[in-house]
């Protein structure tokens, strides 16, 4: 009993291309399989130039080339589903359908071809409507002149209007740059994409992962397993004459929109994150990180199905996906170590910016604090001041759940620090402090500590504090268990990121790179205050209590908030580039 099957079944399988640019790639595809007579592996050059020209002119898209030619043209055109290409371990064409997914786009196509040995090329135009009528017949190849030795000139013809109008020459370069982005690498290869409407014309090119810094994952795998195998008539292993080639690039500071893909036979079938059959346990994390391209090159191992957009499901697939799930959690920890590299520099960005920042206010509070006696004095304390004048030394005041461990009475000592930091220069025994004048006042602005010059002078302690967000376990005070938030070492004031209240107060994006909220400027502002204003009242001698001080310290939180609140809503490496 034979199967008759329904000539109908055609519009309905084309009907499964939902991209017009596809249907454009498939008869590029054509052209490049055509190509294969004149490839050489080795050398992974073709024999002579390949051209390969795809044309947009007002009505109708032209595919040229100057390849081998189609061979069994009258077979090709009438028999679907019955490809010569199944066993060409090249070819991409395997189900013998290709030809007539124009249906998915246009009305008409015409096609001439011609083989090296014919004397003649040979023509022939299918309309949509003959394919949709039960028995119609198809005129026979017509023998016609050819431009050149050997080739194939594909036209495609009458295009709905609003699809006409979608044909977009930037967006097909674009797709033919991803489809065949190995293949473009090849020697002697030359893909040409034209516009005569705006006369326009592009040389397409391979992606070059080069162009872009980052840190590789680059391995092959010549053996693949399945994971959780019941069935012993199935070997557990895979053993593979052509090793799985997978190049995974984790770049810096760029998102540039090329998600890692699955590739066969030089070809892009699709995302790797899109592939269902694929149960990762990653899907967003590594294969939908926006700072993560390259491929996994599948060869000819993987079937494609027929829109080329996914693969079969069969027993190699299973391999291969079982395989990938396996290597995901070294994947992970190879974007981990990388991420975590890259979030200490940008730290020091972050670093960076708050040392700045406390040095403008600093020199503003330093001033406010000197012109407190200053009789009549007219000085404007937004316009500028003074840093305070400590010297560095090297203490240690932790701060930790609201409380300040660090105020000890012996911190004071006819008027010298024992950390270092000498006499004060703001309790009136250093005679530059006996100022007459805010003119004066300012005059100081020269000896501030904070100043951010980048000039080097001679070598001695600067002071002024300085700030570091650092990494590992928050000191731990005593055998209390309790963890420290910040502390103050020397000159510097050290905040540690990996205090659960700091965790708790940053966010993290897809790529799971660290962003900065609102939540997380204001507990910088008031870790930094805390051990801003601590030293500075340490200094100046413990004054009496009274709510002035705490409204200082606050207005002094809330000013260093106002000064960083910019850095709400960014991601850390965003303060590096």
């Amino acid at each position: 009993m034979r199967i008759e099957v329904d000539q109908n079944i055609i519009p309905s399988i084309a009907g499964s291309y939902t991209d017009t640019n596809r249907v454009f790639m498939e008869y590029i595809d054509n052209s490049i399989d055509s190509s294969q007579e004149f490839f050489d592996e080795y050398s992974n050059s073709y024999t002579k130039d390949i051209n390969i020209h795809f044309q947009i002119d007002k009505k109708s898209v032209s595919i040229k080339d100057n390849c081998f030619g189609i061979t069994n043209f009258t077979k090709v055109v009438k028999s679907v589903g019955k490809s010569d290409k199944k066993d060409q371990p090249f070819s991409n064409g395997q189900f013998g359908f290709g030809i007539y997914s124009f249906i998915a786009a246009c009305e008409e196509i015409e096609i001439i071809t011609k083989l090296k040995d014919d004397a003649n090329a040979y023509k022939i135009s299918i309309n949509q409507k003959k394919v949709f009528i039960k028995n119609q017949e198809i005129d026979e190849p017509a023998p016609v002149d050819f431009d050149g030795e050997s080739g194939t000139n594909i036209v495609l013809s009458k295009f709905e209007g609003l699809m006409w109008k979608k044909i977009n020459i930037n967006e097909i370069v674009s797709e033919v740059e991803k489809h065949f982005e190995l293949l473009l690498k090849r020697k002697n290869l030359t893909i040409t994409i034209s516009d005569s409407r705006e006369n326009i014309t592009h040389i397409c090119k391979a992606f070059d992962y080069d162009e872009y810094d980052g840190e590789e994952w680059d391995r092959e795998e010549n053996e693949l397993s399945y994971s959780g195998i019941k069935n012993r008539s199935i070997p557990s292993t895979i053993y593979l004459e052509k090793p799985i080639h997978i190049y995974l690039k984790l770049l810096k500071g760029k998102v540039i929109g090329r998600p890692p893909v699955f590739i066969a036979k030089g070809r892009r079938i699709a995302e790797i994150r899109e592939i269902k059959q694929f149960k990762t346990n990653y899907r967003q994390e590594i294969w939908g990180n926006p700072k993560l391209t390259g491929y996994i090159d599948v060869t000819d191992f993987l079937e494609p199905e027929i829109t080329r957009t996914n693969f079969r499901n069969n027993a190699n697939s299973n391999a291969l996906f079982s395989t990938l799930v396996e290597l995901e959690k070294e994947i992970l920890l190879f974007l981990s170590d990388i991420n975590k590299q890259a979030e200490t520099s940008d730290y020091k960005s972050l670093e960076q910016i708050l040392n700045q920042k406390l040095s403008k206010l600093a020199k503003i509070d330093a001033l406010n604090f000197r012109t407190e006696n200053i009789k009549g004095s007219d000085v404007n304390l937004q316009s500028g001041g003074v840093g305070e004048g400590q010297e560095q030394g090297a203490g240690s005041e932790h701060h930790r759940d609201g409380e300040n461990t660090g105020n000890d009475s012996n911190d004071r000592d006819n008027n010298e620090d024992p950390e270092g930091y000498g006499p004060s220069e703001l309790d009136g025994n250093n005679p530059s402090d006996q100022v007459d004048d805010g003119a004066n006042a300012s005059n100081k602005e020269a000896d501030n500590p904070f100043e951010d010059t980048g000039l080097t002078g001679s070598q001695r302690k600067k002071s002024g504090f300085n700030i570091e967000i650092v990494s590992g376990d928050p000191d731990e005070i005593g055998d209390t268990g309790v963890r420290v938030r910040s502390a103050l070492v020397g000159g510097t004031i050290r905040i540690w990121r990996e205090h659960p209240d700091f965790r708790h107060r940053i966010s993290y994006s897809i790529a799971r790179e660290p962003k900065i909220t609102q939540r997380l400027v204001t507990y910088l502002a008031g870790e930094i205050t805390v051990h801003y204003k601590d030293k500075i009242q340490t200094r100046e001698g413990q004054a009496e209590y009274n709510i002035e001080m705490f409204r200082n310290l606050v207005d002094f939180i809330y000013n260093f908030e106002d000064a960083i609140s910019d850095l709400a809503g960014k991601k850390l490496s965003d303060l590096s580039e």
